[in-house]
């Protein structure tokens, strides 16, 4: 049983996320990449790493996570699925009783060309995304692998690094469709909901169509139709509607410049922000904050 066991499984839903995870389990350290054995138990997490990261389940599991925006949903993942997310991607959810699972923290760029040939594939192809993949007979059994490695008292660190190596080179391979361009033509609803939740955790980042679909695996233009099936609208529509939800919220409940908030919304700069209010909205942020009853201070409220 890990010392881990022992300890509360849990971080802040409510606070900023954590730049790294917590060590839950027995965790091992190779040159590119960290392996942890995270134990079963109740768990929340809140995370948003700057390193691409992989897990395997090993059991089925059910709990809420914020697969769209802020509030959290309920998921469903089964026994030996594993998911792979770039970096600067945010995780949070809970979970009652998460089963066990396998955790690596890898440093994408440093490992690409290592991967890139044992996939057998050009370089600029392994491109960061949500990979979202499994059950499969052979990820299954590597992990099956590298968890009875990790449970014995004598590591041997070679042995470890290449299995999971492997393991790490398989939740990285394409599927068929995907293996000539990197990009697939199908826009699977699990991958979507993570790209929402990236568009609000990431408003004032370059969010362009190239870049979500880049970030979802699927070809551009397959992205932009299944987007708007899907959601109801163009993907720069979705983003600009929510850069001015964020806005308005800051508005109403901050008091902080509204060159501040233009910025921290995505908008390229305060004079942008307003010709967008007034196109979209009918009045300009320092109205809209004027009409909501803020107490902006005397910065904050000039210049609009």
């Amino acid at each position: 049983m890990f010392e881990a066991d022992l300890v509360k499984q849990a971080t802040s839903l409510n606070a900023p996320p954590k730049g790294k995870l917590p060590e839950w389990g027995k965790r091992v350290y190779f040159e590119n990449f960290v392996v942890e054995l995270v134990p079963a138990g109740k768990r929340t997490f809140n995370v948003r790493l700057a390193e691409t990261l992989a897990t395997i389940s090993f059991g089925p599991d059910e709990g809420a996570s914020s697969l769209a925006g802020d509030r959290l949903r309920r998921y469903e993942r089964r026994a030996y699925e594993y998911i792979v997310v770039p970096p600067d991607f945010p995780l949070r959810g809970e979970s009652d009783s998460a089963p066990e699972v396998l955790s690596f923290v890898l440093r994408f760029e440093q490992m690409k060309s290592d991967i890139a040939a044992a996939l057998d594939v050009r370089q600029d192809i392994l491109q960061p995304r949500v990979i979202i993949g499994g059950p499969k007979p052979f990820t299954t059994e590597l992990a099956q692998q590298i968890r009875r490695h990790m449970l014995t008292d004598a590591v041997s660190n070679d042995y470890l690094r290449s299995l999971c190596f492997v393991l790490i080179v398989e939740m990285m391979r394409l599927p068929p469709e995907q293996r000539s361009t990197g990009r697939g033509v199908k826009l699977n609803d699990a991958v979507l909901r993570s790209v929402l939740s990236f568009v609000d955790a990431n408003l004032d980042a370059n969010l362009s169509i190239e870049t979500l679909a880049g970030l979802s695996g699927v070809l551009t233009h397959q992205f932009v139709r299944a987007f708007k099936r899907k959601v109801g609208e163009p993907p720069h529509q979705y983003v600009m509607a929510r850069r001015i939800d964020a806005a308005r919220t800051l508005l109403r409940t901050t008091e902080h410049p509204i060159a501040e908030i233009a910025y921290a919304t995505g908008f390229s700069s305060q004079s942008h922000m307003t010709t967008t209010f007034r196109r979209e909205l009918g009045l300009t942020p320092a109205q809209m904050r004027s009409e909501t009853g803020g107490q902006p201070s005397s910065q904050a409220a000039t210049g609009a």
